[in-house]
Order: C-alpha cells, then sequence, then structure tokens
C-alpha cells in the first residue's frame, strides 16, 4: 500500500503526523481519518489528494502569521468589557428596584467578583487565592468570609463549567475580529476574557456610586446640541422622495459586516499571492505587513473605525497626516514598534526634535502604493468601498530638484582622506578599529571595514550589494579578469533586474590582498564574504551594521553633513567615470542602472568584462599609500565564533 494508508477490518485509512507548522493549530500529534472504502485503488488515490491538502495547509500557515495582533486583542477586549458593563449595569438597576435592596451587600458581591476575575486574569483557569491574594484583598476592604467567598466562587465557576469559558464564545471573539481560531488564538481570546471581565467589574462606584464618566460634561452637551438649527419638517411627498434615494437596506445591513481587523487578512492574502509569484521577497513581504498592521492599529484605536466598509477618504487623510508629523522618523526599525500603541508612537515622536518626526515623501509614496495594492485586492473580494477613497491624492509630490542634484557630492579629496585612517594604515587592535595604533606598527585587520570602502570606490557597487555577497560571488577561475557576480542570493536581494551585472576588480583591490582574503575565508568554510558583519540574533540588513563602522571614519575627515555615507562613494564612482568620458550607456552597466531608450535598453548586451575593466581602470587611484599586507583576520572570525556584538534573546538570556 501507499505511505499513509493502512488497513484495519478490510476498510482502509488515511493517517499523517503533524507538520510542525500547523502545531499551534491542530491539538494532537497526527491526523487520522476513515477513507470509508475497501477498494486499495481508491484508497490510494484519496490519499494522495490528503496528503497535498495536509501540504497546502502546512505551507499557507508557514507564509502567514495566523496569531492574533495587538489590534486584533484590544479589539476583543473592547468587546467584552462593553459587552458587560451594560449587563452589570442593567443587573445593578433591577436590584436597586427591589424592596430589600442592600446597598454594601451588593457593592461587596460585586467586588468578590471582581477578585474572582483578577485571580483568573493572573493565574489563568486554575487560580487559587495565594497567601499574598489574601493580603491584597485585605487591604481592599475585604474582610476573612469575603475572601473565603472568593475562593469558593472560583470553585463554583469550574463546578458549573463556566471557567474554562465555553469554546464557542471564545471562538466567536476570534472570528469578530477575522482571525483565524487557532489553539494559540483560543488561549487568548480566554485570557483576553478573564481581563475584560475583571476590568467590566471594577467599575463597582459605577454601577453602585454613581460616578460615570460620561456624565461629565453631558448637560452641556446636550444644551448645545438644543441650539442646533431644528430640521425642515418634510410633508408626506417629500419624504416619500427621500426614502427613495436613501441606499437600499441591504447596503446599510452590511455597513458593518467587514471588521477593520480583516484589513490583515487581506493583505497576507496579497503577500501569499505576490511570494508564490515571486514578485516580492521578504523584506517586502515585512514592509506591506509592517504599513497594513499600522493602519488597522490606527482605525480601531485613533479613528475608532470599525469596519472596513465605513472607512473613509478623511479617515486615510488623517492617517497620512499621522505619518507625516505624528511618528518618529526611524519607526519601523526597533521590533518593539509593532507592538506598541498609536498613543505610545506619538508620545516617542514628541520626545524627538521636530527634525526627526514624520516619514519621508519617498517612504510615504512606497506605504501608500502597498495599501493601494492592498484597497484593490480588498476590492476585487467584494468590498467594493475603498474604491471610492483616492490613494494618489495622498501621495507626497514629486522632487522638485534635478536628480543629480538631490544628494550631497563627496569631494574627491574627502574620498581620498577616508583611506588615511587607521583601519587602512595602522589601527590599536582587532577591537579598536577606529583608533591608530602605536606608530611603526602598521597593524591591519582584513574585514568588511577594510575591503567594503575600497570595493565601493573601484566598483560602485551598492552597500548592501557588497555587505551581502557570498564567497562564490566572487568569480576567480572564469578567465584571467577576476570579478564580482552582482545578484540575488541566500543573503540578499537586489534593487531590480538591471542591477545583476559583472563588475571586474581593479588593479588596486587586487594589489591589497582581496583575492588572497577570499581564499582565507573560503578555507575557514564561510559562505557569506563578510561573516563579520553577520550576527545571528539579528535581522537587520549586513549593510546597517557596516554603515555603524563605518560612520567614525566619516565623522574623523570631517564627512558630517546627512547623505555623505557610504552610497556618497558610489556616486563618486560614476562622477569621475563621467569626467573620464565614459559614456552614460557603460556607466549604466557598471552601476546596474537602466537604460532609458527602447535602443539602449532591449536591443543590446552588456559588455564584456575585459572592455569594463578598461573603464574601470579610468578611476583616479585613491589608495595609492597603502601597502598590501598579509592577511590577518579578525580573531573571532579566525576561531569561527559568534560576533562579540550580538545580542542573545531574551528567553535565551533568561536561560543562562
Amino acid at each position: 500500500m501507499a505511505v499513509h494508508i493502512f488497513r484495519r477490518d478490510a476498510v482502509y485509512y488515511w493517517r499523517r503526523r503533524r507538520p510542525r507548522a500547523l502545531a499551534n493549530i491542530l491539538d494532537r500529534q497526527h491526523v487520522f481519518l476513515s477513507l470509508r472504502t475497501t477498494s486499495p485503488v481508491v484508497a490510494r488515490r484519496m490519499g494522495a489528494q490528503l496528503d497535498l491538502i495536509l501540504e497546502d495547509a502546512a505551507m499557507l500557515a508557514e507564509s502567514a502569521d495566523l496569531n492574533l495582533s495587538r489590534s486584533q486583542i484590544e479589539t476583543m477586549l473592547r468587546g467584552v468589557v462593553d459587552q458587560h458593563l451594560t449587563k452589570l449595569d442593567r443587573v445593578a438597576h433591577a436590584a436597586k428596584r427591589s424592596a430589600g435592596f442592600d446597598f454594601e451587600r451588593e457593592r461587596m458581591a460585586d467586588k468578590r467578583a471582581f477578585w474572582s476575575y483578577s485571580l483568573l486574569d493572573a493565574q489563568g483557569v486554575a487560580a487559587v487565592v495565594r497567601p499574598e491574594d489574601r493580603i491584597r484583598m485585605a487591604a481592599d476592604g475585604l474582610s476573612e468570609s469575603d475572601i473565603e467567598a472568593v475562593q469558593h466562587h472560583l470553585m463554583t465557576l469550574r463546578f458549573q463549567d463556566i471557567v474554562p469559558t465555553n469554546q464557542h464564545i471564545l471562538r466567536r471573539m476570534v472570528d469578530a475580529v477575522g482571525a483565524s481560531p487557532t489553539a494559540m488564538n483560543i488561549d487568548v481570546a480566554q485570557g483576553t476574557y478573564f481581563r475584560g471581565m475583571k476590568l467590566a467589574l471594577a467599575k463597582v462606584d459605577r454601577r453602585y456610586g454613581g460616578s460615570r464618566v460620561e456624565d461629565h460634561g453631558f448637560v452641556d452637551r446636550m444644551l448645545l446640541a438644543k441650539s442646533d438649527p431644528p430640521k425642515p419638517i418634510l410633508g408626506p411627498e417629500a419624504a416619500s422622495r427621500v426614502r427613495q434615494s436613501d441606499p437600499p437596506a441591504t447596503e446599510d445591513r452590511s455597513a458593518h459586516s467587514v471588521p477593520m481587523a480583516r484589513f490583515s487578512e487581506f493583505t497576507e492574502q496579497l503577500i501569499l499571492q505576490h511570494a508564490r509569484d515571486g514578485h516580492w521577497d521578504e523584506k517586502t513581504q515585512r514592509q506591506a505587513r509592517s504599513i497594513s498592521n499600522l493602519l488597522v492599529k490606527f482605525m480601531l484605536q485613533d479613528q475608532h473605525v470599525e469596519s472596513i466598509e465605513t472607512l473613509r477618504q478623511h479617515h486615510m487623510g488623517k492617517f497620512v497626516d499621522f505619518l507625516r508629523s505624528d511618528i518618529y522618523q526611524n519607526y519601523g526599525k526597533s521590533p518593539k514598534d509593532e507592538g506598541r500603541s498609536i498613543a505610545e508612537l506619538r508620545a516617542i515622536a514628541r520626545e524627538r526634535p521636530a527634525s526627526k518626526r514624520g516619514i519621508a515623501g519617498d517612504t510615504l509614496n512606497r506605504h501608500l502604493t502597498f495599501l493601494a495594492q492592498i484597497f484593490r485586492h480588498a476590492v476585487a473580494r467584494g468590498v467594493g468601498t475603498l474604491a471610492e477613497i483616492d490613494l494618489l491624492a495622498l501621495r507626497s509630490k514629486g522632487k522638485k530638484k534635478r536628480a543629480r542634484d538631490e544628494r550631497p557630492k563627496l569631494p574627491f579629496e574627502q574620498a581620498a582622506a577616508i583611506f588615511r585612517t587607521p583601519p587602512f594604515n595602522n589601527c590599536a587592535a582587532w577591537d579598536r578599529l577606529n583608533e591608530p595604533g602605536p606608530d611603526g606598527l602598521r597593524q591591519l585587520f582584513h574585514c568588511a571595514l577594510y575591503f567594503v570602502p575600497i570595493l565601493i570606490y573601484y566598483t560602485g557597487c551598492r552597500r548592501e550589494e557588497l555587505c551581502g555577497l557570498m564567497v562564490d560571488d566572487v568569480i576567480l577561475d572564469n578567465g584571467a579578469i577576476p570579478y564580482l557576480h552582482i545578484a540575488k542570493n541566500e543573503r540578499r536581494r537586489v534593487k531590480n533586474p538591471q542591477s545583476q551585472r559583472n563588475i571586474p576588480l581593479h588593479s588596486e583591490v587586487l594589489r591589497l590582498n582581496f583575492v588572497a582574503y577570499v581564499k582565507a575565508i573560503k578555507a575557514l568554510g564561510y559562505k557569506l564574504l563578510f561573516p563579520d558583519l553577520y550576527s545571528p540574533s539579528s535581522r537587520s540588513p549586513l549593510g546597517d551594521r557596516f554603515y555603524k563602522e563605518f560612520k567614525p571614519i566619516l565623522v574623523s575627515v570631517g564627512v558630517t553633513e546627512k547623505g555623505l555615507g557610504s552610497h556618497a562613494v558610489r556616486h563618486l564612482f560614476g562622477a569621475q567615470l563621467k569626467k573620464k568620458l565614459v559614456t552614460e550607456e557603460d556607466r549604466a552597466d557598471l552601476l546596474g542602472h537602466g537604460g532609458d531608450s527602447e535602443t539602449s535598453e532591449r536591443y543590446c548586451e552588456p559588455h564584456e568584462i575585459a572592455t569594463l575593466l578598461k573603464f574601470v581602470e579610468k578611476l583616479p587611484v585613491v589608495t595609492f599609500d597603502l601597502e598590501p599586507q598579509e592577511v590577518q583576520l579578525l580573531p573571532w572570525v579566525l576561531k569561527k565564533e559568534v560576533a562579540p556584538f550580538s545580542q542573545p534573546s531574551r528567553s535565551k538570556r533568561r536561560d543562562s
């Protein structure tokens, strides 16, 4: 028989071990089904189909984040609190009408219920009254008999099967926010339910003390509303015309049919679609998911938009205003940002100077491009109201500067000064590369900080293109001219299709022992060309780590203006070749730019390596003062140890 098919009492069964990706969804180790057939041929056919279904389910689980987001949890909590506040208010009103109403008795009963759910919120379904809980309850005015009543109440809740909460209630909570009812999400819903009950019961003074926050200013608001101009009274014919012009009743009923939290579901569908088609890599998927989650959070917490179909143009305008001025400039770089509320993000932005608030126009436009794609995806699936929102009108206007004037230029003299600093001549130690060493020592360590600036100047490559190079991307055995093969690899992507190219290595790069470095790294078994940039505890681009080490060098030679970083060295590469009369099309081949015409882009082929080398060799030499040294790697790279700057996760730190 086929694998996963077996026979029992003449009937065939299908049994598969649960894929790891479905661990949060399936609460058992195996999936077991009767095929209800005695035919081995039919059993094999059905088993193959079930195998495919299970694999598809596992793939979907791996590619999508099925866990509840913070905004979804807050929406569930708001629902529980609102529902039970209303219910408790009604109970209190009914109690006050009874002849034997005892204020203190009813108030204390609510307090005991509050402490019961406080303990359930803190300890879970097996909550008990601990000695420290007795102390806190006594401080809150509970007597010993009240505390015993709390313990008895907990036992009663479990005995009557009220705790744990019925599964259909928890599933309804999860479904209401558009999430999948996985085992983990059901557990989160249970905790949220206990928390919501605690918060609702805590408002004892509201029910039995008359302390209602909404009473403040109520009379003033009522009187102001009375001063509004009266609405005209319509005759029967006019009223009939108004009713006929009203939208159909079916539209009113559906106005709240799609919870705002489902926007994240549409986002995940679009991400999966683009990932399967090979259009979006992991970084693009993270960017789309991040702005989608931020939009949902903003609409729920700031605009109180509960349904996608109630989302309007002015809501999106306020969201764009929030991105432009009320969020800090580097939002998204910290993993903590995803869990912060809108109020917390605003508070962080207020602590920053005005120049550090609001995202750049280009970044805003990228976010709106993602949202426009998600909107179109949702519209195609029945959420027609999103088609009425004009995101194009919210985009940042085009740049007024000429393209070549947008970024400040790095003078050639300052570029040359970079290579007179300690990392290229004589540094103090492997962990003090920016400090000068003793005179006459000429101590060097070959690493990213040494080779990447040299390579940027002599190849014109982007920072991340070089920092993410693999050892196999340095081609040494395909002809007499060594070159770099710039293409997507397992560590990083490339900016666009024309970025894939081959760049010959300048004679200065070879003179400074780059090939020997490559061979030394390869001999140690590394796949990454610059392993000193890699940390297993970080998902940041490798170029970010390089720039953190490179920036002090720039500052030391007076390069402090914003924009004059490693990318400015790449611009200098193009500028120097232009001065040497290298044509625009030839410079584009080296820089990884596309052509502007059909002739230059389609009806042509890239130059041979030998021809490209002639162009590269026209660059002015800025490293003629550097002396080649025998390859000396960083000690921890040589020993293949974890980077000293690596930060273990909190869980690992606790374990240690």
